[in-house]
């Protein structure tokens, strides 16, 4: 990916603890360091949880999970027993100098390890600290310890709602949407943060619960609920007013979603599906009348797309200009002709002597050295202990034998 004015990474010089698991603040994290940021990942002795999840990718060097892998590159890892005093306090240490903490466990959690974000404002008034949680740490009520995965939010915030098959019925997205939407608003949200931190000296609690985080995918649904009679709203189609057909339709050999979001483009369609005359058919014209007969059109557009290859599907839709794309599988991704010439993605150096290829940073700032690596587990701990908090090759081995590594890593 060619990148704008090739220069010193944007976030250089900003220290960043990350206290996190799974996706939400890992993301979060992941960007900060791509972006320059010297990004801690504290784990615990056995690992982040994720460096457990299959599948996972073995070599003689030693084994990676995937799911790790993709979350977490240019970070340093470093092994700490927080239930341990030493543990907890070479954390403080850590947060002493630190400009940004990001975690995403729960209060309860945080609060029985004596690092509530509320004690640490306190201790730390400059510590920019970014909360993700699933509903949040204040003003959530019932909610404020409950479990948040990401399918949780989206399905609160009404984006579910909003994912639906040709029959009207709700349908997961399959992946964790809101895990990378809270993660990206932590994102956002620390840069400002740290903006004022540099003008004023002043730090800040992010409090960042991912139902509200998604809830911006639901914005235009939202208002058209708000402002449709009762009557259009009958018509509203499976997808909500987004157009019919609208959605994902199978092709002879795959499937292609196909985007008639306006009347001229179902002009378009019949023409290219060689039914020029539905076009101005006034049982199909207008949207409101293809949204009461919204299972005929999908019929006539299915006929069609069936007998197509998605390659046919693309060029004779292409030709007319109607939106179309093909659903791709993940190899095909990135195989995908126009993803490899906007260079979108990069490769990454896994630990184990093997490569994968992973998204770039869409923004095009050139990535941060070292950000092409996934950490080994606690690889950096004796680089970061020296660095961050000068201690001796003595003050390291008197930390593991009083178990600030944890029990395994005592010897």
């Amino acid at each position: 990916m060619a990148t704008s004015n090739p220069s010193h990474p944007p976030l250089q010089g900003v220290k960043v603890i990350e206290l996190s698991h799974l996706i939400a603040g890992p993301y979060c994290g992941q960007l900060l360091a791509e972006e320059g940021a010297e990004v801690i990942k504290i784990e615990p002795p056995e690992g982040e949880l994720t460096r457990h999840r299959e599948p996972m990718r073995k070599s003689s060097q030693g084994t990676i999970s995937g799911y790790f892998a993709s979350l977490n590159r240019g970070k340093k890892s470093v092994t700490l027993d927080l239930k341990n005093k030493d543990g907890i306090q070479v954390l403080h240490q850590l947060l002493e100098s630190a400009d940004v903490l990001v975690t995403n466990m729960r209060a309860r959690a945080l609060e029985r390890l004596g690092v509530h974000p509320d004690e640490l404002r306190q201790r730390y008034p400059r510590l920019v600290i970014a909360c993700i949680s699933g509903f949040g740490l204040k003003d959530a009520g019932e909610y404020v310890d409950r479990a948040g995965l990401a399918m949780v939010a989206e399905a609160m915030s009404g984006t579910t709602g909003l994912t639906r098959d040709h029959e009207g019925s709700p349908v997961w997205c399959g992946f964790a949407m809101g895990d990378i939407l809270a993660g990206m608003t932590a994102h956002a949200a620390i840069l400002l943060a740290l903006r004022n931190q540099e003008r004023f000296g002043e730090g800040r609690i992010l409090d960042l619960g991912m139902v509200e985080c998604s809830l911006p995918m639901v914005s235009v649904a939202l208002a058209r609920e708000q402002s449709a009679s009762a009557e259009l709203r009958a018509f509203a189609g499976s997808n909500n007013f987004h157009g019919v057909p609208y959605g994902a339709f199978p092709a002879a050999d795959g499937f292609v979603n196909i985007g008639v979001n306006r009347d001229d483009f179902w002009a378009r369609l019949c023409e290219a599906m060689g039914v020029p005359e539905l076009g101005s058919d006034p049982r199909y014209a207008l949207y409101v009348e293809r949204a009461k007969r919204q299972h005929e059109v999908h019929e006539i557009t299915e006929k069609f797309t069936k007998a197509h290859t998605r390659e046919q599907i693309i060029e004779k839709l292409g030709a007319v200009d109607v939106p179309v794309a093909s659903i791709l599988s993940m190899s095909e991704v990135t195989e995908d002709a126009y993803m490899r010439q906007r260079g979108a993605f990069r490769t990454v150096h896994d630990g184990i002597g093997g490569t994968m290829l992973l998204p770039a940073d869409p923004t095009r700032f050139e990535p941060a050295p070292g950000t092409d690596l996934v950490p080994l587990l606690g690889e950096h701990r004796d680089e970061v202990l020296k660095t961050k908090l000068h201690l001796s090759d003595d003050d390291i081995r008197s930390l593991a034998q009083a178990g600030a590594f944890g029990k395994s890593q005592a010897h």
